[in-house]
């Protein structure tokens, strides 16, 4: 009840913001409101309505343009109270005169109450046109779109490897879901499980930090970089002191170092004294890696079992995001990557490709450094192409399967995907012995696998082994999900989803476990796949445990079997402290 109260109130307050800031139309009963039947009437009515300073700023405005300020406040009510949705009489004039939606409408009538102001020509003829070419435009787009998905389709169903899984009795492990922390890397460490949580800065306003166009100038339209595969969304710069970009403080996320005891099922945040404000925490080498501040200047400290290091960061403008190479741990700037070797930072890529910042700790296999852009829960998965010609890919475009497309006027942005809904997103990733990069993408609906030669393959289409019927459409409701996926000796697979644990061998995928939800006071309604939430990671513990730690602030999970051979579930929660 006090969420419904909380949302309430928040719409009202939303409501009355965007009135004040479209300027506020007088109030009055409906016999009092006037409602215009032609253009010339609406702009009389909205100088009779309008308050004197809003009808000082619209003079004071340099462009018609400006007017858009007004479509979420005044366009709304012109839209609502003068009958625009409902086909009133003013909305039928405005049919007439070559403008059919409502939101075009409002547009042209504070479009052209500026021009009046200002004495400018309407232009209407031409507003119109210009209208009319961008529909032409979307629905030539809409075609192409169309032919692509089919063309997609029928390749998808080539690309699939035919996979032999069978339903089996397996044991079912009740599954104490709730809210918890967002984990982003786990591994063995100290007989336990070290872990980075994602962290996230309370929402406000940024200047975003992205890169991937730039503006031809012969055509004044933006065009994709040829060095880039789209746009890349570095993050939100939160603060007001430029000195501080990058230092952390004022990024809109960080990861922090935590530490779990199977022993006991508790989390506990981990503290280093070399660094007040950690900011990056990775394993690499025997060592847990944090980066930060201390005394207001980056700092990086590496933990192992029996000694410590402390060591000058590579750049000091910015902390960067940890990453591996191997056993060698790897520090990730903006537009720079250095490796840590023999206790000297050697330089493996610097240019002029903006990276993404990377949630998932970027690692490097060959001369690819892969990097999972943390703009949503399942972020893109780009790699770093590193030689004479760098090059920042979206595996997702390499496939051939969906290219973006730049819709009408090219403009930066709007960039879209043929394909099903958030499928270019990854989850989770891993690269095998044999150099096959594996990744659950899709929100855990699509296991796709690219094999060191460059060639693409599905495991899964819409949580189905065999092609489906519609493969960009509702998954079904029985679907094998696989969110996280781990590397195994021997090249096998472990993989874990809403619905359970599994093991991918050869072209057979076996499930060890099935998960049920168990309802706790906090567990929240389950989302449409049953269970409310989606492992990010999966670890499997030399006693023959799992560990599932949730990317979307879902908590980690330890799965174990009893002395009598039953599996249970035991949710991990927050220790004390501990100084390392």
């Amino acid at each position: 009840m006090a969420r419904v109260v909380a949302l309430l109130l928040m719409l009202s307050l939303l409501a009355s913001v965007s009135a004040q800031a479209g300027g506020e139309v007088g109030q009055g009963s409906e016999a009092e409101r006037k409602i215009p039947t032609t253009l010339a009437e609406a702009h009389v009515e909205l100088e009779r309505i309008l308050p004197v300073e809003t009808l000082a700023e619209i003079d004071a405005m340099e462009s018609e343009r400006d007017m858009r300020r007004y479509h979420l406040g005044l366009g709304m009510r012109i839209r609502n109270d003068w009958r625009l949705w409902a086909g009133g009489p003013l909305a039928k004039h405005m049919e007439a005169l070559g403008f059919e939606h409502p939101d075009n409408m409002s547009g042209v009538i504070l479009s052209t109450f500026w021009c009046k102001r200002h004495g400018e020509d309407f232009r209407l003829d031409e507003r119109a046109e210009e209208i009319r070419r961008g529909k032409e435009v979307e629905r030539k787009l809409e075609e192409e779109a169309k032919r692509q998905i089919e063309h997609n389709q029928a390749a998808l169903r080539g690309m699939m490897m035919g996979l032999k899984f069978e339903k089996r009795d397996v044991p079912v492990v009740p599954m104490p879901i709730r809210n918890g922390v967002s984990v982003r890397f786990m591994g063995p460490f100290r007989g336990g499980v070290f872990l980075a949580e994602y962290r996230q800065r309370p929402p406000r306003r940024g200047s975003v930090v992205s890169d991937g166009y730039y503006r031809d100038e012969a055509s004044g339209e933006n065009r994709g970089r040829p060095d880039m595969d789209g746009r890349v969304w570095r993050g939100l710069y939160l603060g007001s002191d430029p000195s501080l970009r990058g230092l952390g403080r004022d990024d809109n996320f960080y990861t922090v170092g935590l530490y779990l005891n199977p022993k006991d099922g508790k989390l506990r945040r981990i503290d280093v004294p070399e660094v007040d404000e950690v900011y990056a925490a990775v394993i690499a080498g025997g060592k847990a890696w944090f980066a930060g501040l201390t005394n207001g200047q980056p700092v990086l400290a590496g933990v192992g079992d029996e000694d410590r290091v402390t060591v000058p960061l590579p750049q000091t403008d910015e902390i960067p995001d940890l990453g591996m190479d191997g056993e060698s741990l790897l520090a990730v700037y903006a537009r720079t990557i250095y490796r840590f070797v023999d206790r000297e930072w050697m330089t493996l890529y610097s240019g002029n490709i903006l990276l993404p910042r990377s949630g998932l700790p970027p690692r490097r296999y060959g001369n690819r450094v892969l990097l999972r852009e943390e703009r949503t829960s399942g972020g893109r998965l780009w790699w770093l192409a590193m030689g004479e010609q760098p090059r920042l890919r979206l595996p997702a475009c390499e496939t051939g399967l969906f290219e973006p497309i730049m819709p009408y006027g090219s403009k930066v942005g709007r960039t879209r995907y043929i394909g099903p809904a958030g499928w270019e997103g990854a989850s989770s990733y891993c690269v095998t012995d044999e150099g096959d990069l594996w990744a659950c993408v899709g929100r855990g609906r699509y296991l796709v696998r690219r094999s060191q030669e460059g060639t693409y393959s599905f495991a899964t289409v819409n949580g189905c082994v065999a092609f489906p019927e519609d493969p960009f459409g509702p998954a079904p409701a029985e679907g094998v999900w696989l969110s996280a996926v781990t590397a195994q000796p021997d090249n096998v697979l472990l993989l874990a989803g809403p619905r359970g644990l599994y093991r991918l061998r050869d072209n057979e995928l076996v499930q060890e476990l099935a998960f049920t939800r168990l309802e706790t006071p906090n567990s929240g309604p389950p989302a449409r796949h049953r269970l409310g939430w989606g492992p990010g990671s999966v670890l499997a513990l030399d006693d023959g445990s799992y560990c599932l730690g949730g990317g979307s602030w879902r908590g980690v999970y330890l799965l174990s079997r009893d002395d009598s051979g039953r599996w249970t579930c035991q949710r991990a929660t927050e220790g004390d402290r501990v100084v390392w």
